[in-house]
Parts: structure tokens; C-alpha cells; sequence
């Protein structure tokens, strides 16, 4: 299906634009445009009614969100917020719905809500361990690490976890992500410093 075809079929449903779209993968929050060859093909349906693969063209990824996603990007915005922070996120309009038949939406999305937080949790928590572990033996080596002072600008996001200049013990430059940069800042083991080592940066130093 076309864009132009999708727009028209959504139009003649809905003239006034007004509904929520709902979609069997989820809440639909991002178009992409794309060459038709990259990654992977495409399908859609000709005017004969065949499945079509091709690679053709150009296509738009629509991108959803289900309540696992929702969770996930929660504790990516804020990884150290609970499942009641999240939860306060989870809003409920469920006019004209008896009440004694809500706790078929409400208890079965928060149960799914709160296992995706705790296996996304426990996930995240074996990956930091060991990255961390990893980080360790590197300090013992002789790695420094230094992160850009724009972490204090009005937008520091790029400089939590990326483009810091990080050095092995050849004095060999590695790149920065947060394998190697979020247990430095997270695990008290480092402490930032101000000391003009490299100018424009913090250097975070082993504390052992």
C-alpha cells in the first residue's frame, strides 16, 4: 500500500481525522523513509490481489509502540525510576465501560506493564554488571577516561555516555558508549575531576 492509498483509506474511515488509530503491533509514533532495497524488502498488495515483495522504489516504516516498548523507553528516559513512576504514566479513559468489567484492561496491561519493567530490570542489571566488572579490570590496566564539559551545556544529552575520549593502556583511543562510560559515573567507584589534564574535558579517575 501506497502512502497516498493509506491516506485516502484512513480519510474515507475517518473525514474528520479525529479517531485514534489502533494497530495489532501497537501505537503507531514514528513514519521513516527509506530506500525499498534497505534492510530487507517490503510487501504490498497489487492490483490483483498478490502478495508483492520488492525492493523497488522507496517505503515508509510505520513504527509502533506496545506496552513493553512504552516500558522501555520510560526507564531509558529515566533508568532509575521505579514501576510506580511508570505506572502514573499508564492512564485509563475507559468511558462507558462497567466498572466491574475494567479490571479486564486495567489488571491485565499493568501486570503486563510491570513484568516487562521487571525483565527489562533484570536485563539491564546483568549487562551493568558486567560492564562494569569489565571497566574495573580496565582501570587496573591503566585506562582514562575523559568526558566532555558540554555534559553541562543546555543540551548534554550526546555526552552522558558518548563522545568522551577514553584511552586504553597503550594510550590507544577507544570509542565511548555506554558499555564503557555508565558504570564510570554510576558505580561511585570514579570520581570526576576538574583538573585541566585535557583541556574541555572532566577526567573521571579509579578511586583504587
Amino acid at each position: 500500500m501506497t502512502t497516498k492509498e493509506l491516506i485516502k483509506m484512513l480519510q474515507d474511515a475517518d473525514p474528520t481525522g479525529e479517531s485514534h488509530v489502533r494497530m495489532s503491533g501497537g501505537i503507531p509514533y514514528l513514519a521513516e523513509p527509506k530506500p525499498g532495497y534497505w534492510d530487507g524488502p517490503y510487501s504490498y498488495l497489487d492490483e490483483d490481489g498478490n502478495w508483492v515483495e520488492s525492493s523497488k522504489g522507496t517505503k515508509i516504516d510505520i513504527w509502533t509502540m506496545d506496552i513493553c516498548d512504552f516500558v522501555e523507553r520510560q526507564l531509558d528516559i529515566n533508568e532509575d525510576c521505579d514501576f510506580e513512576t511508570i505506572k502514573e504514566k499508564i492512564k485509563f479513559e475507559l468511558v462507558g465501560t462497567k466498572e466491574n468489567n475494567q479490571k479486564y484492561t486495567i489488571d491485565p496491561l499493568l501486570k503486563k506493564a510491570k513484568e516487562a519493567f521487571d525483565e527489562t530490570n533484570r536485563i539491564e542489571n546483568e549487562v551493568y554488571q558486567r560492564s562494569l566488572e569489565d571497566m574495573i579490570e580496565n582501570a587496573k590496566k591503566g585506562w582514562t577516561w575523559f568526558q566532555d564539559k558540554k555534559i553541562d551545556s543546555d543540551d548534554p544529552s550526546m555526552h552522558y555516555y558518548y563522545t568522551w575520549k577514553i584511552y586504553d593502556e597503550n594510550n590507544e583511543e577507544q570509542g565511548s558508549c555506554v558499555n564503557n562510560t555508565q558504570s564510570i559515573q554510576k558505580s561511585g567507584l570514579w570520581e570526576k575531576v576538574d583538573n585541566g589534564v585535557k583541556t574541555g574535558y572532566y577526567q573521571w579517575i579509579f578511586k583504587n
